[in-house]
């Protein structure tokens, strides 16, 4: 099957997440960028870069951009995938903290390994 080739960049597709009320679903999808077409991306791989290049700030950054592939590549190759889910979580509930609570996940976790140092008999058991 010969895929669509697209010259303008208006019809070069990034998805919307939400809002419309529709389910994602990956299975169904082909590749609509060029890149994807000429790389004859299979369907996960375009919904991969699809969410990837969402961030069109990101997009527009190309540093930005590099980082947050090395970022996911590090994550990859070193955690299973549930530890990666579990990270994630972290991730989207420091956003909360910082909103709800106006506290840094940083600054907390500073002062969380300081106290630790201080009181090393208070570390968790894993």
């Amino acid at each position: 099957m010969l895929r669509p080739r697209f010259e303008d960049e208006d019809e070069v597709y990034i998805p919307e997440i939400g809002g419309d009320g529709s389910d994602f679903n990956v299975h169904d999808r082909i590749p609509h960028s060029n890149a994807g077409i000429a790389l004859g991306w299979s369907a996960l791989e375009q919904q991969m870069f699809d969410m990837l290049l969402l961030n069109r700030f990101a997009a527009d950054d190309q540093e930005l951009l590099d980082e947050t592939a090395r970022t996911i590549s590090r994550l990859v190759e070193t955690f299973e995938a549930h530890e990666i889910a579990r990270i994630m979580a972290v991730a989207m509930m420091s956003f909360q903290l910082a909103a709800s609570e106006d506290k840094s996940f940083e600054d907390e976790y500073n002062k969380y390994r300081d106290y630790i140092k201080k009181h090393p008999e208070d570390l968790e058991e894993i």
